[in-house]
């Protein structure tokens, strides 16, 4: 398989959670101090508040781009065996996760929730557990992740449509995958695929697909995809 990652993004990305969380603990840090000082309370409240915050952001994107494994780390493990047919793009298309297969693309939404997480009637929930009071402060809320993935899905449709030559229709397909091993999912109809990240390359086998694209599609949504991938990170530098 081969494989395409925006490195440039996740090192700023990166070197920006680092900052954040510094800074924020510095201001806690500085509230505590000012705390002492009769003359400085509202002083202090303030650095407490905003200090809260930035170190809030900052756990969150150090959650996502400086802990590891990174959800493109643990595609790349999950997809590992896939032949040179198969290309995953991380963090360079409207979808931060599309893998370009011979039948199509597919989106895959990445989830690093763990715990207990529930989709029922199509809404989702993680059950409130004490437990984890910080590490969920530190994390993105889970949301919807279908509906966030069919949004990604729709943008990548829109991208190859505009620019694929002859009309050709693409399948965009797309998966919701939970990176974390300690999630345990109960999954009522979802619509749309939901996966574990061990299971994935064994569902992608098993699953039923469409028609493989003609080599002269296939490769003008590689050069399509491509061409986007290098347009963004050139306006990265």
């Amino acid at each position: 398989m081969r494989l395409t990652t925006n490195d440039k993004l996740v090192q700023q990305r990166s070197t920006w959670a680092r900052y954040l969380t510094f800074a924020g603990m510095g201001l806690l840090l500085g509230s505590l101090v000012l705390s002492f000082m009769t003359d400085y309370i509202g002083l202090a409240y303030a650095a407490l508040f905003v200090g809260f915050v930035i170190a809030l952001i900052g756990s969150n994107l150090a959650n996502k781009w400086v802990k590891p494994p990174r959800a493109d780390q643990v595609l790349e493990k999950s997809l590992k065996g896939f032949d040179n047919k198969h290309h995953l793009f991380n963090y360079l298309l409207p979808a931060e996760h599309v893998l370009v297969t011979p039948s199509g693309a597919l989106v895959l939404k990445t989830k690093y929730h763990d715990g207990e997480i529930i989709c029922k009637n199509g809404k989702w929930n993680r059950p409130w557990k004490w437990t984890r009071l910080f590490g969920a402060m530190a994390q993105e809320p889970l949301g919807n992740p279908i509906a966030e993935m069919q949004f990604e899905i729709g943008q990548v449709q829109r991208l190859l449509s505009d620019k694929i030559e002859n009309g050709a229709t693409i399948p965009v397909e797309g998966y919701v995958v939970f990176t974390d091993p300690r999630a345990r999912l109960t999954i009522d109809d979802p619509g749309l695929p939901v996966v574990m990240a061990d299971d994935l390359k064994d569902t992608l086998r098993k699953s039923k697909r469409a028609q493989p694209l003609s080599a002269p599609v296939l490769e003008n949504v590689e050069k399509i995809l491509t061409e986007y991938a290098n347009a963004k990170t050139t306006k990265q530098r």
